[in-house]
């Protein structure tokens, strides 16, 4: 069984406010930050002396992550965040002047902001896909647009970040295979929430982080390479560490010809990191993985769906996200007629202390069915809402 007391035991924030927001911030446990904490404090009271220690440590979660989301540790490397992940695949990306790239209606800054520099800065031309609460409407535009604008690259992600629809990631990279396209895939708003295997979904490319659903350290993130991909990406930044053969002065070329990059996804990790953040998303990954990757899943979507039942037959009150759980997931974009979205999001923040996300498309808020929310939780989301939606329609 579920023990949600104990969960939320561990998360003393909750006893202050309504928090719905991990779909930008997650929070982090106790026993997590603890570790946490620990190797932070270690990493500077010793410094070279536990260098090993922490680079073997960091190896594992390598290791443990990678067997996460189905793939091999070697394809792997750490980032700081899914925009890193993002930014070097496209960076990197062996692009010509005309190449098309596909991407959808829907996607965050740190999608549509390295698109825009790659078509500003290497003549690629950016085409976009209509993502519907439908998979099947969904799925049917993106063939569509295949055939249409023939792209070289599929740039999508796994769950909107607008209205929390769950795209069908593994019929789309068939379809986009089958046309010559690669695929990278944004899984900002999905690992975490419920199970990913990133070789069953069949992706070139992947990107993530840490500090969302898997309410570990801010600064933690990873980049998926597959490796038959390797070689088709030579990184636009090169450090010691990312490079063989190890750097020796006395041999060390100009030209460059007596190194090349590594041979695994480590190629884009170079220079001194911090580790201890890393250790600290080992420790998040045990900790969830302790309550159940797939208890996690039910949980939350038993909790999306109790929300709609709640609020489906209220006339003010719109829901902009699936209707059904397997079109979904923990996010959900709610509007109230007569509100903007951002002042929605200021007055529940200020008069109610409910942490969630405005929404500019649609017009609304954005909440989050974490691992920890509760029904008393929404609850209160509920009552907000119905207590805004009659004072608007009283005024």
């Amino acid at each position: 069984m579920y023990d949600l007391a104990s969960v939320r035991a561990q998360l003393p924030t909750l006893r202050s406010f309504t928090y719905l927001n991990t779909g930008t911030l997650g929070i982090m446990a106790e026993p997590v930050l603890a570790r946490y904490r620990e190797a932070v404090e270690r990493a500077q009271r010793f410094g070279h002396l536990v260098l090993e220690e922490f680079q073997e440590a960091s190896e594992r979660v390598r290791v443990e992550f990678a067997e996460l989301l189905g793939v091999r540790s070697e394809e792997l490397a750490f980032t700081g965040n899914t925009t890193d992940g993002i930014a070097l695949v496209l960076a990197s990306f062996p692009f010509a002047a005309g190449d098309r790239i596909l991407t959808s209606d829907q996607e965050h800054p740190a999608v549509l902001l390295p698109l825009t520099l790659a078509c500003r800065r290497r003549g690629v031309v950016l085409e976009q896909f209509r993502v519907s609460t439908e998979k099947e409407e969904t799925r049917e535009a993106f063939a569509a647009a295949l055939v249409r604008t023939r792209p070289r690259l599929v740039v999508v992600s796994h769950v909107s970040c607008e209205t929390g629809v769950r795209l069908p990631i593994e019929d789309m990279t068939r379809l986009a295979h089958a046309e010559g396209a690669r695929v990278l895939l944004d899984t900002a708003q999905s690992i975490g929430q419920f199970p990913v295997n990133l070789a069953t979904l069949g992706v070139d490319f992947a990107a993530g982080n840490g500090h969302k659903w898997l309410h570990g350290p801010q600064g933690t993130g990873f980049l998926y390479v597959r490796q038959d991909n390797l070689d088709l990406l030579e990184p636009p930044l090169v450090g010691d560490g990312s490079v063989v053969t190890p750097f020796d002065r006395h041999s060390f070329q100009f030209d460059g010809t007596n190194w090349s990059f590594r041979g695994d996804a480590r190629r884009f990790e170079y220079g001194t990191r911090d580790v201890a953040r890393v250790i600290g998303l080992g420790a998040a990954i045990e900790y969830l993985g302790s309550l159940g990757w797939e208890a996690i899943a039910r949980h939350q979507l038993r909790l999306v769906a109790w929300l709609r039942e709640r609020l489906q037959h209220h006339p003010a009150i719109c829901w902009y996200s699936a209707t059904r759980a397997e079109d979904g997931s923990g996010l959900v974009t709610l509007g109230v007629t007569g509100w903007d979205g951002e002042r929605l999001s200021r007055v529940l923040w200020e008069a109610y202390r409910i942490v969630q996300r405005r929404v500019q498309v649609p017009n609304g808020v954005r909440v989050s069915c974490a691992y920890f929310t509760s029904e008393d939780d929404l609850d209160r989301l509920v009552a907000a809402l119905e207590e805004l939606a009659g004072y608007h329609q009283l005024s």
